[in-house]
């Protein structure tokens, strides 16, 4: 039985393929795009059970991103795992403000993104 759909966004394609594949071998769903502007209407359309996205994207930063997930209310509980290769002070005001986000600094550490996985998604889900 598969478990839970999770939405992959970053405009770093290998980096997608490179999630996709590890989380698909946990037996995961795996959905992607590569920016910003898909990420409420895949979520939508998805609906997925975890969002894990890019901060820094063309067409549509992760942080715009994550605001309109959470002003529509089909979208607001989707917990959102943000990723991001600079640490900077424009992600941390977001996190603290809306719940269900958190972050993991690239590079990522597949086996890190696993248990930040497992945290919001429960096996069966």
């Amino acid at each position: 039985m598969a478990k839970a759909a999770i939405l992959v966004i970053d405009d770093d394609k290998h980096l997608v393929e490179v999630i996709e594949q590890y989380l698909s071998a946990q037996g995961y769903v795996v959905y992607t795009a590569l920016d910003g502007l898909h990420v409420h209407p895949m979520a939508i359309a998805r609906k997925p059970a975890l969002i894990i996205m890019d901060v820094d994207m063309p067409m549509t930063n992760g942080i715009k991103a994550l605001e309109h997930l959470r002003a529509d209310p089909k979208t607001a509980a989707i917990p959102v795992i943000m990723l991001t290769g600079v640490v900077s002070s424009q992600i941390y005001p977001v996190i603290e403000r809306m719940p269900n986000v958190s972050h993991i600094k690239k590079p990522v550490s597949l086996e890190d993104l696993l248990s930040m996985v497992r945290v919001y998604v429960h096996e069966g889900a």
